[in-house]
């Protein structure tokens, strides 16, 4: 590693160059001292972390899920609710993962089966906007008719260094830190993204995704305190909520292909989470995944099989996390829609769902029942 070429100082000399008020001679002395820092102090210890963790290669039987530690089904348990909110036992939330993911898979086949040409039309069809500006600029448009107004909708976009760019997601949004001017920044990552997946994933991490969720909580002007309270099944759901929403908008899509390519997506997160109970609680090994895959899904590859199940090893109820959350959004949307009919309205219903700053959604749902009678009463 020289650390004179390392990411860590070109960073570091890009942040710094930003500041005002230094002089050159004083920026100068600053990159000097954080060069004397990596060599003497970071180098030295990462190379003998390096070493110590490369001693250990070997010397423990093949990973598998929580399930095979002691206790580990419960501690998944806890994990789990931990992490979505939800209040459905692990259990519970496995049929409901399989319920609707095979509520998304009937609705593909009935439609190419009444519609074969889809089948060619899906695969034809593209999303026209590339540019992740001006993607973000059409979000902001489409969003309007169903989602509440912002006061900042100002964004900025930055890429992920080629250094990183093989260890990080496609696109991630920052959160404002509280002490920052509160820019909203979105970085790219341009070797895991495409044109094909970059609109929903922007609706995702931009709008009406975390940018727009994170501007509308300010907005609010949240006590401090509510800044360290967060449930993640409630912001990732929303997340992948927006995600998915960015099928119905005016993309480029032909109307008969976006329920198509939204089922379609909405299931293969469904297959993520419900894999994660599997694994971690239900003790699925390689093989066992792997026979699942090919056998359900057809995958033939047992490379593709194993980096999945891999995946899903390294992090506990980090899809669970994403699928519940849209789910438990999901459910609570068609309840209204069945109580309110017709006079159902969607940007009253992602209002209530916004103005729940983040709770857990055992929190949420007695408030939802409430504020369902009330939209009842109103129409």
């Amino acid at each position: 590693m020289r650390p004179e070429n390392s990411l860590l100082t070109e960073t570091f000399a890009s942040r710094l160059n930003a500041v005002e008020g230094l002089s050159n001679a004083e920026k100068a002395s600053y990159k000097a001292k954080h060069l004397t820092i990596l060599k003497e102090h970071f180098i030295p210890a990462y190379t003998n972390l390096s070493k110590a963790l490369e001693s250990l290669k070997g010397s423990h039987p093949e990973a598998g899920g929580l399930s095979t530690y002691e206790h580990g089904r419960e501690y998944y348990a806890y994990l789990a609710a931990a992490l979505t909110g939800t209040d459905s036992s692990v259990d519970a939330l496995k049929t409901r993962i399989e319920k609707q993911m095979q509520a998304d898979l009937s609705e593909i086949r009935v439609r190419l089966k009444e519609h074969p040409e889809l089948v060619r039309q899906m695969t034809d069809s593209a999303i026209t906007l590339s540019d992740p500006d001006e993607i973000l600029q059409n979000l902001q448009t489409q969003i309007q008719d169903d989602f509440p107004a912002l006061t900042d909708t100002s964004y900025a976009i930055k890429y992920v260094p080629e250094a990183l760019e093989s260890s990080l997601s496609p696109a991630f949004f920052l959160v404002p830190p509280i002490d920052s001017d509160g820019s909203n920044t979105i970085y790219i990552n341009e070797k895991a993204s495409t044109e094909q997946n970059l609109y929903t994933m922007l609706a995702h991490e931009g709008y009406p995704g975390h940018l727009y969720q994170s501007a509308y909580f300010n907005d609010r002007e949240p006590v401090p305190v509510r800044r360290l309270l967060a449930c993640g099944g409630y912001n990732e759901g929303w997340g992948l909520y927006s995600e998915l929403y960015a099928y119905s908008f005016d993309n480029g899509l032909p109307e008969a292909v976006k329920p198509l390519m939204r089922c379609s997506e909405a299931s293969s997160y469904g297959l993520y989470a419900l894999l994660d109970i599997c694994i971690h609680y239900d003790g699925w090994d390689l093989a066992t995944t792997t026979s699942y895959l090919e056998n359900s899904y057809g995958f033939t590859d047992p490379e593709s099989a194993r980096e999945i199940y891999l995946a899903i090893i390294d992090n506990p109820g980090n899809y669970l996390k994403y699928y519940t959350g849209y789910l438990e959004i999901l459910t609570m949307r068609q309840e209204a829609e069945e109580v309110l009919g017709n006079k159902f309205n969607a940007k009253s219903f992602h209002q209530f769902i916004l103005n729940m700053d983040g709770a857990s959604f055992r929190v949420i749902k007695p408030y939802f029942q409430t504020w369902l009678m009330t939209e009842k009463l109103h129409v």
